[in-house]
């Protein structure tokens, strides 16, 4: 888990600079007529915008995480749900107040026929598909619209949902592609159970709840590679599956488009769990070996390191109780990761 403020100098700087002018500023201008429709408008606009960017971020980080949790499979609490390799996005992921833009964006395309015919508001959208998924395998595609899952109608989808892929290892689903009405019956796997998702922040920064594993936007914009990125999910995977001692979550509960869905203590021992410089040196080698049994051979994961410290010059060569230094953090894991490809060769 990492905790970086990168912010407050500038800020102070603008907010001097502002006090200065404000005063010229004040009799020099008139305030343009604005009207309600023009507001709204632009806010449909910027929701439209967080809304495209929670779903790219989200497809990059399902893609990148999906074999990391296929592949470490068997360090994790399996008596869970199946996956299936496959993000949608609802309607009631969305704050209340933003429950009018899902139909905008995501469903503007659906005649109104399908909305009477099912007695639904809104229809589930497939947003991403893990490469080489059951859900790759059985041709599901992005874009894919639900009509129907396991026969019912998708009201209440992520809870018909879970309790489906809870039960059983076949997920039912009636889709509309191109007007077209298509039934696909997908095969699940096992896989470690813990959702990977975006969250909105300037900061980056990555986070574990024991359930979800966040990777802020501004980290994923300061990652160039999947390999770091890959790093960033097997150290937080590894605060969850060794520290919060495997609370499992489900694919059910893997939120593409929920901008406010934040870490949470899960259960009250979560409570007394508290980070420590043993803990976050175990959750970088662990995290280590996390990733590159996804796959990913992480030949240069530090420069997401060297690029931060360029941001916060001071974690170069300071440590603190809890982190260590940016440059004892690069050693270290480049040392993990040179034993790692070290005992492969001698296989």
């Amino acid at each position: 888990m990492m905790r970086i403020y990168l912010f407050l100098p500038s800020l102070i700087i603008v907010l001097v600079f502002s006090g200065c002018s404000v005063k010229s500023i004040k009799s020099s201008f008139q305030l343009p007529e604005i009207s309600l429709e023009d507001e709204k408008e632009e806010i449909f606009l910027q929701k439209e915008l967080l809304l495209n960017e929670m779903i790219s971020s989200s497809k990059i980080l399902h893609q990148i995480s999906w074999p990391i949790l296929k592949n470490n499979r068997d360090i994790c609490y399996q008596d869970g749900s199946y996956s299936f390799g496959v993000l949608f996005a609802t309607q009631t992921d969305l704050p209340k107040k933003d429950l009018k833009y899902f139909k905008k964006i995501f469903n503007k395309n659906i005649k109104s026929f399908y909305f009477k015919k099912y007695q639904v508001d809104s229809f589930p959208v497939v947003v991403s598909i893990s490469q080489d998924s059951p859900a790759y395998q059985s041709n599901l595609l992005e874009g894919d619209i639900v009509l129907k899952i396991s026969d019912l109608n998708v009201k209440n989808f992520r809870s018909k949902l879970k309790k489906s892929i809870r039960r059983s290892s076949k997920l039912k689903l009636t889709i509309l592609r191109n007007e077209e009405i298509i039934r696909k019956e997908i095969n699940g796997v096992k896989i470690c159970n813990y959702n990977i998702q975006a969250i909105p922040s300037p900061a980056p920064n990555a986070y574990a709840d024991g359930e979800k594993v966040f990777i802020t936007l501004a980290a994923i914009k300061l990652a160039r590679t999947n390999d770091e990125l890959a790093f960033l999910i097997g150290h937080e995977l590894a605060h969850n599956i060794f520290h919060y001692k495997y609370i499992k979550g489900s694919e059910a509960n893997s939120l593409a488009i929920n901008y406010n869905d934040a870490p949470k203590l899960k259960n009250f021992n979560s409570f007394f769990l508290y980070s420590s410089q043993a803990k976050e040196i175990e959750a970088d080698l662990k995290g280590v070996e996390i990733a590159y049994k996804g796959g990913y051979s992480l030949d240069n994961v530090n420069d997401y390191w060297r690029r931060l410290s360029v941001f916060n010059p001071n974690m170069i060569s300071s440590s603190s109780s809890v982190y260590k230094s940016n440059a004892l953090r690069a050693i270290m894991i480049s040392k993990t990761l040179k034993k790692l490809k070290n005992e492969d060769d001698r296989k």
